[in-house]
């Protein structure tokens, strides 16, 4: 059967494949900042704690909004159920916005089904090899800091590639400002990314004696304002006192170029990222690049250059700004569009040497059917989805969920008695695919202060309740 009438059995896989992500969102639970941030929200002005988070903390003025006042801001009863809808929320987006990217005809000359199984594809590779898939897309404070900066970024992308020759091209400008302006004020990566990738599009343009429409100015010149609005906010010094290891030279540079190549070896060995960039360049031999002016009109190097230093970015930044690479927020954001280059550069270093011998083993047919088939098999039980396969089908996502259902109802019946000290219970076996802290012993830990905080306040202390071999101290009023 030829690799193209497959396509039907493969878009059902990769809907079947979608469709444990969306699963998993009915077992994620709030920790850490979403406690924080939720109560902040609820007992604040808004307006007065967006310019008290933009003093004290950091400058993310779009990000900041969506944190401080997230679903559970509508209490845990009603807003549970919409912080578990918001996973499944971002990754329709995500997916929706990356089928519309392509989508724009003067960049790429795809049908429709093939743009929709593409975007699903890299739904389903961005979320198979994040480093942290919890805070990638489950965890609300998160996935709204960087998961929604990623739509946004392909929001803004798809935006820019039709304001020039496309009707409507001015009413595509104003979606491409306000994208580039909410992607640059959800998080310091997204807004170092734009006005990097803005000058290097520029640059490049230049180089190659194309011409430069004003608009394309006036982008770059918007994203370094919001940039510097960003960045100049007084809270990032504030907030760079908590780590005494910011700002060295020497420990960025080194550390943070290990991390970025600890990560692509990992990659490299997981084998869908291998099958992927040679199906990638075997279609750029076969001239699949055609179907794609955009991709065409940057060489091989371009797209190397970019794949590269897209993911020093990810690596770069946490140490220059911490001193240590701590959560993996940011290489789970900076991942994507590592990927996209990555991609787009093998496909291009195909058409670059389509005119030279492959091994005999890779110039034949079968090998296409081979790197399919790994990337299938590697989508279904490697890495991410191994994990997220074994807790829906063990049964222990839904037990983590009556777990979460328990806890909550105990606290807030806990809280209505007037008790100050809360046993909650611990679920023994943290879920592999989400990964969530749980409690500890100690009130005063983050994690039991946070939570605290949400359901009672400054006056309530909580802590996680002893195992079977523990003695139980009894709640007090």
């Amino acid at each position: 059967m030829p690799l193209r009438s497959a396509r039907p059995v493969i878009g059902a896989l990769l809907l079947l494949l979608v469709l444990r992500y969306v699963l998993l969102a009915a077992a994620c639970a709030p920790y850490g900042d979403d406690w924080g941030y939720a109560a902040m929200g609820m007992r604040s002005e808004p307006w007065a704690r967006l310019l008290h988070e933009y003093h004290t903390w950091n400058g993310r003025y779009f990000s900041n909004a969506l944190v401080l006042y997230g679903p559970l801001t509508l209490g845990i009863a009603a807003g549970l159920p919409l912080y578990r809808a918001m996973p499944v929320l971002l990754l329709l987006l995500g997916t929706a916005a990356g089928a519309w990217l392509l989508a724009a005809p003067s960049a790429f000359r795809i049908r429709r089904c093939d743009r929709w199984m593409l975007a699903l594809g890299a739904t389903l590779l961005h979320l198979h090899f994040m480093p942290h898939l919890g805070e990638g897309l489950y965890w609300y404070t998160g996935a709204a800091t960087y998961h929604g900066a990623w739509v946004l970024l392909l929001v803004h992308a798809g935006a820019m590639l039709r304001t020039d020759g496309v009707r409507g091209g001015r009413r595509w400008a104003a979606v491409a400002v306000m994208s580039l302006l909410a992607a640059a004020g959800s998080n310091e990566t997204a807004m170092v990314l734009l006005v990097t990738g803005h000058a290097a599009w520029l640059l490049n343009d230049l180089r190659h004696g194309r011409r430069i429409a004003p608009l394309r100015v006036a982008m770059l010149s918007l994203a370094v304002g919001a940039g510097l609005v960003v960045a100049l906010a007084p809270g990032n010094a504030v907030r760079s006192m908590h780590f005494p290891g910011r700002h060295d030279l020497l420990l960025t540079l080194g550390m943070g170029a290990a991390q970025a190549l600890r990560f692509t070896i990992s990659w490299l060995a997981d084998p869908v990222l291998p099958a992927v960039l040679l199906l990638a360049f075997l279609a750029g031999r076969a001239g699949m690049q055609r179907h794609s002016p955009f991709l065409a009109a940057y060489g091989p190097w371009s797209w190397t250059v970019a794949a590269v230093l897209t993911l020093l970015l990810g690596t770069l930044l946490p140490y220059w700004s911490m001193g240590m690479l701590a959560q993996h927020r940011t290489l789970n954001f900076v991942l994507a569009p590592f990927l996209l280059c990555a991609v787009a550069a093998a496909m291009a270093w195909g058409g670059r040497l389509h005119h030279r011998p492959l091994p005999a083993l890779l110039s034949t047919p079968a090998m296409r059917y081979v790197a399919v088939g790994l990337v299938c098999a590697g989508l279904s039980g490697w890495g991410n989805d191994l994990q997220v396969s074994r807790d829906l089908l063990s049964g222990e996502a839904w037990r983590f969920r009556r777990h979460t259902a328990r806890l909550h109802s105990g606290l807030v019946r806990e809280v209505r008695a007037s008790r100050t000290l809360v046993e909650v219970p611990v679920f023994t076996g943290p879920l592999r695919s989400l990964r969530i802290p749980e409690p500890t012993p100690d009130p005063e830990a983050y994690w039991n202060r946070t939570l605290a905080g949400y359901f009672g306040g400054e006056g309530l202390r909580v802590v996680a309740a002893p195992g079977p071999k523990g003695r139980s101290p009894r709640s007090e009023r």
